[in-house]
């Protein structure tokens, strides 16, 4: 009673608005659906052809009308009174979608606004039909009913991979082509995720598909559009619509778990029965009421239709022993069956194996005879080689360990051929030995060869293979070879990866070889670390010494990321377990690590404990590998750098000449390790102002990166930009421009807009102009630098600062100069020190 008076008096204040909305209401009746109709030409396009119409407006066959080319599309003219809002979003959200690229995905091809100022879509043309007909007139069996779906769902995980979800799946709007191919189309009113949070003014949707939080005008999300796919979905397999009419309780029965799928098909769906168990749960996961209790993505409901077409456990169910075994059953009846009928057989012939075991045993004696034997072989030429290496032998130093590798090289090139494992084996710890020695070419090539003998082995030895990648791609590392060495550790990984079964042991190794080369590209610094510290969880669990180097290497990683304190600790930790497992420093293990604390120690502005140590690990090598060996070279190339940071020049550049004398010296060295000396040399020169001296070794730096590493290579930029400094400083700038300009070009392309590298290019830049009397141009050049994102230390913007002052200077600006020489002064003294030749 009380509901009815309420009524009344609502009736009763409404009576007039009533009144008045009806002329209202009957003049919009005569209102056109949309401003445009077929043989109108909106932008470069005609609409031919009216397709369909509904809540949101209609769409139109079009073609274009430009004379350019033949193209056909589907214009969706958008009903409604457009506002600044809503035409600023699909704006936006037009430039998201532009860039959905999917085959089973329409495309949205162009959109804008009609002259009355309606938006409109252009979508790509797809000439199909929608997937419940396509189902129903081809008369697809469940299983081809189930695999067109989940191609649906992978083109709908596409999109929640890219942050956009559809708000408006339904059987309509996905059409299948005459090739069987579906595609999604309507993705114009799709929404980007990072505004689902948001209250949207025009809330477009299908209510016979809409989830239950889109019709409650709750912000739409991932689980909304796995809801639509569940509803369609049931209509596929079931034979009948989810919403008949507007009193059906279907979609609340499934919801809920009142009712399951199976129940409610229809008495004409042959596969009733087939539904149940998995359909029927993957159906309720996935209309779940609350969205937390749906698929966490259109992919994880993919999968578990995939699951279910393989007769696999799916995720929607219990995992119970009963479930899991039926589901193995089924999926390996044959195998099942085989046993069944092997154990009849092993019954049968038992009599037959008694007469044939004596013939078994005496031939598998004799092989375990002959597999001994050559195991012995191995072992015992092994033994001799690894003798020379001295890694497993530090006690010996003399020369005649180099002259017995080098006989032991030159007797295995011919002999073993009908024994490629084992011969591969002995490569393997030659390639060692020589690497230890300072002979990284003939290492390289050693290793080489023993992988194409593993190779030739056969796959047995595909574990062994992958171990003579890895030490492979350390050495090409450790020398410059940072392309070839990426690509031998990622096969490493590769064949470690498809082991069966795969060994955790084997894989950390993989990946700290992995990470130890990302390490040393520039840019990977954080692809590294997740493998270096993945490795390092697996050897830490295991216990082994072998946690060591992946120490090592993450100490290095932490001092190329400036964490310096960090990068130390780690150091001193690593060498104080290599100390006590190896007895000692006299051991290539622990110099390793001496060379990289050292360089840290450096970085870290302790200059004269950085020196000290590195001078030891030259005294160290040459015990080692003797005082002409290339990591004695590569000693004294560190040690110059240390001196020359710490702005000892005389004692640098004597350190350079004595690395450069060494390896210019050796015949096993490689062009991308002689580099290193000469640069330095000439940076160290160039620093002192002795441009004429350093000019040489710029070009043949250069020269050798070019020809070695290709133009384009991040060292070779690096040579470009060098010299290309000098020649402005000595007024050649004909001849530097195209140096400047190739190096900032390729900066610009291969690196991230944050890195320090493309800001000394942009710096150089600005010189450039500058030098050329370009000085607006410098000027405008400057600004850019100023704004760009670039990484920088002290000293970056110590020269930065300089740089300002002299454009400041050139323009007649000498306040603007002083002040900016100031700052310079103050950021190169506390970065190199008050009393390096820099600041001063």
């Amino acid at each position: 009673d009380v509901a009815a008076e309420v009524e009344a008096l609502v009736a009763a204040e409404t009576r007039g608005l009533q009144r008045a909305a009806t002329p209202v209401a009957a003049l919009l009746a005569q209102l056109p659906e949309t401003e445009l109709d077929v043989g109108d030409r909106i932008g470069a396009w005609r609409l031919v052809e009216k397709l369909a119409s509904g809540g949101m407006g209609a769409v139109y066959r079009a073609e274009r009308a430009d004379g350019h080319f033949e193209q056909q599309a589907a214009i969706k003219l958008l009903r409604g009174i457009p506002t600044e809002g809503t035409l600023s979003l699909l704006a936006s959200e037009r430039q998201i979608l532009a860039g959905l690229q999917h085959p089973h995905i329409a495309r949205l091809l162009d959109g804008g606004a009609t002259p009355g100022g309606q938006p409109y879509l252009v979508m790509e043309y797809v000439e199909g039909i929608a997937i419940d007909r396509w189902c129903a007139e081809r008369g697809l069996r469940l299983k081809a009913r189930l695999r067109l779906f989940r191609n649906v769902c992978r083109a709908v995980a596409f999109a929640h991979q890219r942050l956009i979800v559809h708000c408006d799946l339904k059987p309509s709007n996905v059409l299948v082509r005459a090739d069987g191919a579906p595609v999604l189309l309507d993705f114009g009113i799709a929404r980007a995720l990072d505004r689902s949070r948001e209250r949207l003014p025009d809330a477009y949707y299908t209510p016979g598909y809409a989830s239950p939080e889109q019709m409650a005008g709750a912000p739409v999300s991932v689980a909304s559009d796995v809801y639509s796919l569940g509803l369609i979905l049931f209509e596929l397999v079931s034979g009948r619509k989810a919403r008949l009419d507007a009193d059906d309780r279907t979609v609340t029965e499934l919801s809920h778990g009142l009712r399951r799928a199976s129940e409610l098909a229809g008495e004409q769906c042959s596969w009733r029965q087939e539904l149940r168990g998995d359909i029927d749960a993957i159906i309720r996961r996935a209309t779940a009421l609350r969205p937390g209790l749906r698929y966490a993505s259109a992919d994880a409901l993919a999968v578990d239709i995939e699951r279910h077409l393989d007769l696999k456990p799916i995720d929607a169910r219990s995992p119970t022993l009963r479930y899991r075994l039926g589901r193995l059953v089924r999926r390996r009846w044959p195998l099942f069956a085989a046993g069944f009928i092997v154990a009849l057989m092993a019954i049968g012939f038992s009599w037959r194996l008694v007469n044939e075991r004596d013939r078994a045993l005496a031939a598998e004696r004799e092989a375990r005879r002959q597999a001994e034997t050559a195991g012995q072989v191995s072992e015992f030429l092994i033994s001799i080689f690894e003798f020379a290496n001295p890694e497993k032998n530090p006690t010996r130093r003399d020369i005649s360990a180099r002259e017995m590798l080098d006989e032991s090289t030159r007797r295995l090139g011919d002999s073993l051929r009908d024994r490629p494992e084992v011969k591969a084996k002995l490569l393997d710890v030659l390639a060692r030995a020589w690497d230890k020695l300072g002979q990284p070419k003939r290492s390289i090539e050693l290793y080489q060869t023993s992988i194409a003998q593993w190779r030739e082995a056969g796959a047995d030895y595909d574990r062994e293979r992958a171990r003579s990648l890895a030490d492979l791609a350390v050495t090409e590392n450790n020398n410059g070879l940072k392309g070839d060495a990426e690509r031998n550790a990622r096969a490493s990984l590769a064949l470690r990866e498809a082991a069966v079964p795969a060994s955790e042991t084997e894989l950390a190794d993989a990946w700290n070889t992995l990470g130890l080369v990302l390490r040393d590209i520039g840019g990977r610094e954080a692809e590294a670390e997740d493998y270096l510290q993945r490795a390092l969880a697996v050897r830490r669990r295991e216990g082994s010494d072998s946690a060591l180097a992946v120490m090592h290497n993450l100490a290095g990683l932490y001092a190329d990321a400036g964490k310096y304190d960090q990068a130390i600790a780690l150091y001193e930790e690593t060498l104080a377990a290599k100390r006590k497992l190896h007895h000692g420093d006299a051991h290539p293990s622990v110099i390793v690590s001496l060379d990289g604390y050292a360089e840290t120690l450096v970085k870290k502005k302790r200059y004269d404990d950085g020196v000290r140590i590195y001078r030891e690990v030259i005294a160290l090598q040459r015990q080692l590998t003797g005082p002409d060996g290339d990591n004695v070279a590569s000693g004294y190339n560190e040690l110059g750098s240390a001196l020359q940071d710490a702005g000892r020049y005389a004692e640098a550049m004597d350190a350079y000449r004595e690395s450069l004398r060494i390896r210019r010296a050796g015949s096993n060295g490689l062009p991308a390790m002689l580099v290193y000396p000469i640069n330095n040399l000439a940076v160290a020169l160039d620093e002192m102002g002795d441009y004429a001296a350093a000019e040489p070794y710029y070009r043949e730096s250069l020269a050798l990166r070019r020809s070695s590493l290709g133009n384009d290579d991040p060292s070779t930029l690096r040579a470009e930009h060098n010299l290309g400094r000098l020649l402005m400083r000595t007024g050649r700038l004909d001849e530097a421009r195209p140096l400047v300009e190739h190096a900032l070009a390729q900066r610009r392309k291969q690196l991230s807009a944050t890195h320090a590298d493309l800001g000394r290019s942009l710096l150089q830049r600005v010189e450039l102009l500058r030098r050329q009397q370009r000085y607006d141009d410098a000027a405008v050049a400057l600004a850019e630098l100023d704004a760009a994102p670039v990484q920088t230390t002290k000293a970056l913007r110590g020269l930065r600062e300089r740089e300002r002052a002299a454009l400041a200077s050139a323009r007649h600006d000498d306040a603007a100069a002083i002040a900016a020489l100031r700052r310079a002064q103050a950021l190169l003294a506390d970065h190199y020190g008050a009393a390096h030749p820099l600041a001063a």
